[in-house]
């Protein structure tokens, strides 16, 4: 079998990642602080939902969607033309971030996905930590184990009123839920956040299609995985691993906090959760260069695995039309001297500029000027 990796250049990802990132950081200090702000706001808006009893880890996935990828987005795309020597103001920032929803790019970050995987994720971690602390209950807290006991025939006989008088009383109870809390929400954010990231590189592989929608692009990026990128998710997870976990140690500190913050608060279960991932934002907002760094090499070093796979696609989609004779005998030797010339300059390393992410009015740049 060939080696399908046999052109992957040698970098070290991480190595490559961390030595760029003091300068990028500084470079990408103001596209940071707005998007810092947006992340704050959306975290507000969420805190204020949770008052009421309205504020719940969905709600959150929507907000998310509707407010903070346009502008990781268009972070990303920001410290990307910095590192290629194109600078940006704001206004170019936030036309960039609308852009995310232009047929080109909107669905790059796969979020829908990304979010029913992690809830599945999240299920699986509450059942898990179920049966764990159900296991450890019985020797490390009894008055839990006597509590569920007290607790199921309340619940089968129909009792709701008793049963919830039970889980408010009872201190092992609602230790139970706190901690469940933790690991369930813990089980969606952080695979959430993993999944978005890891899937970034799309936005990239806008580099080898002219006209592309966000479907071409997955689709591509799919392909490239399954053949000549398949190093890409074990150099993506060398390179952040370390930071899902301090991710995690923030968001514990954070629930510890806020549960002595609002100790005897009525939505306290909800609330504790929400002041950790308050805490997780400075140190998510402040790495984000280092993930657009640890991409940017990504994507240098796997860059024919994905132009492979555009040009695959483009073939086969060719054959299809065809066998199915769409083509006349002229288009048919047109179009395959077209598609063998993209093949030749793809696996030669040329791909577009980078003003194809410039988001910058021609007609004002011209002004300035």
């Amino acid at each position: 079998m060939d080696n399908q990796n046999k052109d992957v250049l040698d970098i070290n990802v991480t190595k490559e990642a961390r030595k760029n990132f003091p300068s990028l950081l500084k470079r990408s200090a103001p596209f940071l602080g707005l998007f810092f702000l947006i992340v704050v706001l959306v975290w507000l808006i969420d805190y204020v939902l949770s008052y009421v009893g309205a504020g719940t880890i969905f709600i959150t996935v929507l907000i998310v969607g509707a407010l903070i990828v346009p502008f990781y987005f268009a972070t990303l795309i920001s410290s990307y033309l910095e590192e290629n020597g194109r600078s940006i103001g704001a206004k170019d920032y936030f036309r960039t971030a609308g852009m995310y929803f232009s047929p080109t790019f909107f669905g790059s970050f796969r979020i829908l996905k990304a979010a029913l995987i992690s809830l599945l994720v999240s299920i699986g971690t509450y059942l898990l930590f179920t049966v764990v602390y159900g296991s450890l209950s019985l020797t490390f807290d009894p008055q839990f184990a006597a509590d569920i006991d007290a607790l199921t025939p309340l619940v089968y006989g129909g009792d709701i009123e008793a049963a919830n008088n039970l889980i408010a009383n009872s201190e092992s109870m609602l230790t139970y839920s706190r901690f469940a809390a933790f690991a369930t929400d813990a089980g969606f954010i952080l695979p959430f956040f993993y999944l978005i990231s890891r899937s970034s590189i799309t936005v990239f592989i806008r580099d080898f299609l002219p006209t592309p929608g966000s479907s071409a692009i997955n689709a591509s990026y799919k392909e490239a995985l399954r053949n000549g990128a398949r190093g890409y998710d074990a150099d993506y997870f060398k390179a952040t691993w370390w930071i899902y976990l301090s991710l995690l140690a923030f968001y514990a500190a954070g629930v510890v906090t806020g549960y002595f913050l609002l100790e005897g608060h009525p939505y306290i279960g909800i609330l504790m959760n929400l002041v950790g991932i308050g805490f997780m934002i400075i140190p998510l907002v402040f790495l984000l260069p280092y993930f657009t760094l640890v991409l940017d090499n990504l994507f240098k070093k796997y860059k024919k695995g994905f132009a492979k796979a555009v040009i695959d696609i483009a073939r086969r989609v060719f054959e299809q039309y065809k066998y199915a004779n769409v083509f006349s005998e002229e288009d048919e030797k047109k179009y395959e001297e077209e598609l063998k010339k993209a093949e030749d300059a793809l696996l030669n390393g040329a791909i577009n500029d980078p003003d194809v992410y410039d988001a910058v009015d021609p007609d004002e740049e011209e002004k300035d000027k």
